[in-house]
């Protein structure tokens, strides 16, 4: 399946009496890097289970990591699609799922009781559903990004004759025969900016529809303003005077505008990260520290989930390894239909002295 944000929620749950194979691979063109490293991890698996107590459970392992052979050449097939790649498989029953992220997920093999989704979190991260808004002379065309990958939705047309251009323009009841010269470009001027306060409902509608966190538009700033006035403000909105070209696919829009929506992310991570850390110290709705959040996780209060992708959270490593509290919170989270978000770098900053977790609660 092609991943989408509400299936973390669904494989938070997908557990199994002996366990949950999860096997992640990258899957990088020209290599065949991320084939050989997910064959390793699941020979190093199974010898690790082998050398353990649990003999019965090592057995079964084996048994269905050998019927799931077919479905792991499928995972490795080159010609498959997405970058990155993961499969889970329960043990003991017969249910497989599939995701895939045109980002990178590592190469992986574990065994745990539910799905193990560290390395798919994280990589999903970087790229939050997103639109991209080209604001032209000929019209306004939106861009779907999400997960490493970009799709172009229906655009909104708008035929206009450009500067310099002796094509004739074909406004309704707009013609160079009757208005005068000095006339006509004040009016086309006039029906762009009615055409683009017209669109923004439209493109309000996909922001809703899509999920989209954050809106960029592209294009002249006398445009992009007129559009982005028009928007509620309902979402961040951010303009980028750039001209993209319209011969453009949209991979290739979304590799311009990635550093645009890496700074947005990097500044709303931040934002989110100072919000619950006030919210905590002045006595709000808001929580910091292991002990507390993972306490509050378990009650189902947390309502926004945030933490340092390094850690640091004065565990005991002994007792329980970092990788396996990111697991549990991750779950609990889940399980109580929260929010989860893996901070940007420079917004994890802002957590340093908050031991690298911080929470938004419901009450």
């Amino acid at each position: 399946m092609v991943f989408d944000q509400a299936d973390l929620r669904e494989l938070a749950a997908f557990g199994d009496e002996v366990g949950v194979l999860s096997l992640y691979t990258t899957m990088e063109p020209g290599t065949q890097a991320g084939r050989t490293r997910l064959r390793n991890e699941i020979a190093a698996l199974r010898q690790e289970l082998a050398a353990g107590s649990d003999q019965e459970r090592a057995r079964l392992v084996d048994l269905r990591l050998d019927l799931l052979e077919p479905r792991i050449t499928e995972l490795l097939d080159p010609a498959g699609p997405g970058l990155g790649r993961a499969l889970f498989a329960q043990v003991a029953g017969e249910e497989v799922r599939t995701a895939w992220v045109q980002l990178p997920a590592g190469v992986l093999a574990v065994l745990k009781e539910h799905a193990y989704l560290l390395p798919l979190v994280t990589a999903v991260q970087a790229d939050k559903p997103a639109g991209v808004v080209r604001v032209g002379r000929d019209g306004v065309r939106l861009f779907d990004c999400r997960y490493g990958l970009a799709d172009e939705l229906e655009p909104v047309g708008f035929d206009l004759a450009t500067a310099g251009s002796s094509r004739e323009a074909t406004l309704p009841g707009l013609s160079r025969r009757v208005i005068h010269p000095d006339r006509f470009d004040q009016r086309v001027e006039e029906h762009l900016t009615r055409f683009l306060r017209e669109s923004a409902p439209h493109v309000a509608g996909q922001a809703r529809r899509l999920g989209w966190e954050t809106l960029l538009l592209v294009g002249d700033p006398r445009d992009t303003s007129v559009l982005g006035e028009a928007l509620p403000a309902d979402r961040e909105i951010v303009q980028v005077d750039a001209v993209l070209d319209p011969a453009l696919s949209p991979s290739e829009v979304l590799e311009f505008v990635r550093p645009t929506l890496d700074e947005v992310r990097a500044r709303h991570d931040a934002a989110l990260a100072v919000r619950a850390r006030d919210l905590a110290l002045s006595g709000g709705n808001g929580a910091v520290g292991l002990d507390d959040i993972l306490s509050l996780l378990r009650q189902g209060r947390v309502e926004h989930l945030l933490l340092d992708p390094a850690g640091g959270w004065n565990a005991d490593p002994v007792a329980v390894a970092p990788e396996e509290l990111k697991e549990e919170m991750f779950e609990l989270a889940f399980e109580h239909g929260g929010d989860v978000t893996v901070l940007e770098t420079r917004a994890a900053e802002e957590l340093a002295e908050a031991g690298g977790v911080a929470a938004m609660l419901r009450w």
